[in-house]
């Protein structure tokens, strides 16, 4: 149930009453192609917080491009209609009549046995760091922000600029435990270690020099590394092995030059001091859990610790204090990837043990179509030409391959998709 909230939770394990505040989207997802006609004509934009804020969207958007379900959205707190009563662009031009601008938010009661946390984290946001120079330049960003400029969905597609000029860097320097093993009040407080952080930078280092042709001057100034997990030190000397820098020392500030560079100084581990510009400068930022999230486990009297993660033990790492509410991922303590998957594993299996006796009382018997007998009938075939982003569409001209497919014998339908691989695509392909 997307765009919605949890507004109260009663009962105990086995008997859980949940109420759900489900807020309008203002488009029918049963008439929604995601063809995108309202975003193209919607003239608000707004900062996309996909893309860390680094570029716009429209208010007629859609999250991500590989967004499940994938349908479009109306933002109700920039959309020109919402605030001004006048507009309804998106309305006039959606070929299919899916806008719904009289959408109202909707509440609804689940009856369940058992509950999930899995809320995520946030990015620690490194403004109150005000020596680092975050939000007064443009050339020091989070490794969120590093990352999204990596990505080929991203606000470059892909390619390494800097924010301030749009020039390449030749130099870049990431300082690690941003957010993280520090007990500075006036900055987080947060005195543990956020556990992705080294592996992350080291990969965004990685993939810059990949793309800048491994020409680029990568250094990682980091307190300690930390590459715990299967063959995440191999992946550490490999990047040592490839031209990437780690120094052992914490930057403590860093200087702004005139020609929009970045100066740090710092020193080694014999007390040599050192200094060197950088074109640009990438924060590691750690996790932390939202505040929301937290107020949603006070309702719910789930007790956390001092650092604001789900109480558990080493011998129930999944449950939580309350009987039939279970945690995973982040929310019981950072993690990566493949420790959060593990986690919401054994959290699934613990949350069906104790309904085991109530399995299957609810099933209905499947209804089948009757099959259609076709034998003799001309083919009927369907051509879905995959976008895949960027990575297909930047080489290949895939309108012009879909108006081909028409002109080919027995073609039906024709289609492009932005991502044929993703499980929404498909479920529109079978329909």
């Amino acid at each position: 149930m997307t765009l919605s909230e949890v507004s109260g939770i009663k009962g105990s394990e086995g008997n859980f009453t949940v109420s759900v505040r489900q807020n309008p989207r203002y488009v029918d997802p049963d008439l929604c192609t995601a063809c995108g006609t309202c975003a193209e004509k919607c003239p608000k934009k707004v900062v996309d917080v996909y893309n860390a804020g680094l570029s716009k969207r429209k208010a007629a958007y859609v999250d991500y491009p590989q967004a499940i379900p994938m349908v479009y959205a109306i933002d109700d707190v920039t959309c020109i209609y919402f605030k001004k009563g006048k507009c309804k662009a998106c309305e006039k031009f959606c070929p299919t009549g899916a806008i719904k601008l009289d959408q109202q938010p909707r509440d609804v009661e689940l009856a369940v046995g058992s509950i999930i946390l899995a809320p995520g984290f946030q990015p620690y946001d490194p403004s109150p760091y005000e020596a680092y120079e975050y939000y007064r330049h443009p050339n020091v960003v989070t490794s969120l922000e590093f990352e999204r400029l990596l990505s080929a969905t991203g606000p470059t597609m892909g390619h390494v600029l800097r924010p301030s000029d749009d020039t390449e860097p030749k130099k870049i320097a990431f300082l690690q435990c941003v957010g993280s093993r520090d007990i500075n009040p006036a900055h987080c407080d947060h005195p543990y270690c956020s556990s992705v952080c080294c592996m992350y930078a080291i990969k965004e280092a990685g993939i810059a020099r990949e793309h800048a042709g491994g020409d680029l001057d990568v250094s990682i100034f980091f307190m300690d590394m930390r590459t715990h997990g299967k063959d995440f030190d191999k992946y550490y000397e490999k990047a040592k092995a490839n031209g990437v820098k780690f120094v052992r020392s914490r930057i403590h500030s860093v200087a702004l030059e005139e020609n929009d560079n970045i100066l740090l100084e710092w020193a080694d581990e014999s007390g040599r001091n050192h200094a060197e510009q950088f074109d640009m400068v990438i924060l590691s930022v750690g996790l932390e859990i939202p505040a929301g999230v937290q107020d949603l486990a006070g309702r719910l009297g789930v007790e956390l610790d001092d650092d604001g993660f789900a109480k558990t033990d080493s011998f129930s790492p999944v449950a939580t204090t309350v009987p039939g509410i279970y945690a995973c991922g982040v929310l019981s303590g950072p993690k990566d990837i493949p420790g959060s998957v593990m986690e919401a594993s054994a959290a699934a299996g613990a949350a069906t043990g104790p309904l085991a006796g109530a399995r299957g009382t609810m099933t209905r018997e499947a209804v089948i179509p009757e099959q259609i007998n076709v034998a003799g009938d001309p083919p009927r075939i369907g051509v879905f030409v995959c976008s895949c982003g960027i990575n297909i569409a930047g080489v290949v001209d895939v309108q012009a391959v879909g108006e081909f497919a028409e002109r080919l014998p027995f073609v039906e339908y024709v289609e492009n998709n932005l991502f044929t691989c993703s499980q929404d695509s498909q479920d529109k392909m079978a329909e």
